[in-house]
């Protein structure tokens, strides 16, 4: 362990001599950039081992463990002085700037462990909705007249060139050793895409590297943006494995800001309907902390009215409204059988 080494706690041993008294030697002359240069923490999350997304600040005061119970900083010299006492945090996708840090320390003067435990104060801006929430995106639009015209325009995606690579296996040897991936579209406020169950790709039967020829349609439903569309709106692509004799397992997450995705169109009602943004997507699979695989498509988003969502997909071939998956289309990639 370095003299700022992170993780479980070992039984008590002697340290080694010249590792403490070192440790010891950065921290009265208070060297903090020495102390954190060996902070086993910060080098996992920089090499992506684990916590991938999360923040912490770097430890400008004494390490944290392990004390004597009592106030001040008296080390016990069978272990090494380490910074084992942390706080982390992870924005939502773009939304890195809310969240702001401004006070980071421990507290010296805890005296009831062999710890000295780490206080943080973080400010966070609140969501704000787009447009602004005089304006009902599901219903009316207020305009410099004064009057209400209805609005029926939806925010339409095209999912396109969908394809993962390097997918875990999370099947078992004997049928296989591979995946059976599919892809939900999964949003945040729930209301926007799930109807009874979240909209889903087609199954991609025993590959590690699936890529759906199809593309696919969805609407989001405006009675979800009463509001306007807060800042804090996700667009989600969640990678899962199907499984015939259990649960369906997650391989993990692309959380997308819906804001980002839609920032060149006017949600006011009053833009045309030929406003098309194109977005490319190429991001790690999440989950739990840690990266399985990458997912890459294109998507194209659009503010229309029903009658024009003919012309938004007319370039598009071989389109899919993006559905629940059902049993029996699970059964029929599963088994390569046509199923009435």
């Amino acid at each position: 362990e370095a003299a700022t080494g992170v993780g479980g706690e070992k039984k008590d041993e002697p340290a080694n001599g010249s590792h403490f008294d070192q440790a010891k030697a950065l921290v009265k002359a208070e060297d903090w950039k020495a102390l954190n240069g060996g902070d086993e923490l910060a080098v996992a999350l920089k090499q992506k081992e684990c916590l991938v997304g999360f923040s912490t600040l770097p430890c400008h005061w004494p390490p944290t463990f392990k004390v004597a119970r009592g106030e001040g900083y008296q080390y016990n010299e069978k272990r090494t002085p380490s910074y084992t006492d942390r706080i982390l945090w992870k924005s939502a996708e773009g939304m890195t700037n809310n969240v702001i840090p401004f006070l980071y320390e421990p507290c010296p003067d805890f005296i009831t462990s062999d710890h000295k435990p780490i206080r943080g104060g973080f400010a966070v801006k609140l969501n704000k909705c787009r447009p602004p929430h005089n304006q009902n995106l599901s219903n009316s639009v207020i305009t410099q007249d004064g009057k209400d015209h209805p609005v029926e325009q939806q925010i339409q995606i095209l999912v396109s060139d969908m394809k993962c690579t390097n997918l875990p296996i999370m099947d078992n040897e004997l049928i296989g050793g591979l995946s059976d991936p599919y892809v939900k579209f999964v949003s945040s406020p729930k209301e926007l895409l799930y109807s009874k169950a979240w909209p889903s790709s087609s199954i991609i039967t025993k590959s590690l590297n699936p890529v759906w020829n199809e593309n696919y349609h969805l609407t989001m439903d405006g009675n979800g943006m009463e509001n306007g569309l807060a800042e804090g709106a996700m667009f989600m692509l969640t990678v899962v494995d199907y499984d015939a004799t259990s649960g369906d397992d997650v391989i993990g997450t692309v959380a997308l800001n819906l804001n980002e995705l839609v920032s060149e169109l006017d949600l006011s009602g009053a833009g045309s309907s030929d406003e098309v943004q194109e977005t490319h997507i190429s991001r790690p699979i999440l989950r739990n902390g840690q990266e399985y695989g990458m997912l890459e498509c294109k998507l194209k988003t659009a503010f229309l009215a029903p009658k024009e969502v003919k012309s938004f997909l007319s370039g598009a071939k071989h389109v899919k409204t993006a559905t629940k998956t059902s049993w029996k289309s699970k059964m029929q990639a599963f088994t390569g059988l046509a199923i009435s």
